[in-house]
């Protein structure tokens, strides 16, 4: 199950209650680099570009598993400056996560003053993200402590917004409340005596539950190119959307129609693989293109 964050650092904390000795590691190297309050992001901000500044620039990657799933996290940068890259991200999700700030004037920010918070709406939409979980963070925070009428708010003022772009928000739309800082009714529920009114499920209780989308896998084959890297040859990445690929298998490369074969395929953990289905994100190479610059962003593979 492919999961992707808009903005924020809420994933990081919930890797933090699965993978304790990675983040006694991030949270020495922060204190190194005098980080101290930005160590959850140093989860995912893997490069020292983005952990001196800050600010996520490209997409973030990491995994967990539970008893009955195996989810993959795509964290993706908020600023408007990134845009591009938080796209790419959106594509290669199965349900988006979007995070949304409870503090005030935080909320307003993003979504009446020219922030982020409508354009990645729409964005994940357009771009086939069919589930939404809106995450109201930050609940703990001065401003809020926990106010069901702060969280009823954000709902009314973003559910028109959600409708507009197409979502169905009886079926596919679900709210929580949580603290991204302190954990709070992400594994564990939030204690009663600072929020009396929420009943619902958890974080991870939600994950495990979620009905997820369909799965196409005898349909025609479709994965559109989401970016390529040169490295002794031309890696692709891409999801399949529809169908089933394996070495050997007969492609056609849209819109040029030129044909091709796969030659390779690795999974998002960079193991070989011999076969890849509808749902999977990979990374494969083909031979006979007789130019390599005919395949990029953009185009779409198919059965011959």
């Amino acid at each position: 199950v492919c999961f992707f964050f808009f903005k924020q650092k809420t994933a990081y904390e919930i890797l933090s209650g699965l993978v304790g000795s990675e983040m006694c590691i991030r949270d020495r190297e922060a204190k190194d680099k005098k980080r101290d309050t930005w160590w959850l992001a140093y989860v995912m901000d893997i490069n020292d570009d983005e952990r001196q500044r800050g600010k996520t620039v490209e997409v973030g990657r990491a995994t967990f598993v539970t008893e009955t799933k195996r989810y993959t996290i795509y964290d993706a940068p908020g600023h408007s400056s990134y845009v591009p890259n938080m796209i790419m991200g959106a594509a290669m999700a199965d349900i988006g996560a979007f995070v949304i700030s409870a503090k005030k004037g935080e909320f307003e920010s993003g979504f009446d003053r020219g922030g982020q918070t409508l354009e990645h709406l729409l964005l994940a939409k357009s771009l086939g993200i069919q589930k939404l979980v809106v995450i109201i963070n930050k609940m703990d925070e001065s401003s809020v402590r926990w106010s069901k009428e702060r969280y009823e708010f954000i709902k009314s003022q973003l559910t028109p917004a959600i409708v507009k772009y197409g979502f169905n928000v009886e079926k596919n739309v679900t709210w929580i409340p949580l603290s991204g800082l302190t954990g709070a009714n992400i594994a564990k529920p939030v204690d009663k005596a600072q929020c009396h009114w929420y009943d619902g499920p958890t974080f991870m209780e939600l994950l495990e539950n979620i009905e997820l989308p369909p799965r196409v896998y005898e349909g025609p084959i479709r994965i559109p190119v989401l970016d390529k890297l040169k490295d002794r040859g031309t890696d692709i990445f891409g999801k399949v959307h529809c169908g089933k690929i394996q070495l050997g298998s007969k492609l056609v490369v849209m819109p040029y129609k030129i044909q091709a074969e796969v030659s390779a395929i690795q999974n998002m953990d960079d193991q070989y693989v011999k076969y890849a289905k509808a749902g999977e994100n990979i990374k494969f190479r083909l031979k006979g293109i007789p130019n390599e610059d005919f395949i990029y962003k953009g185009c779409l593979l198919c059965g011959p």
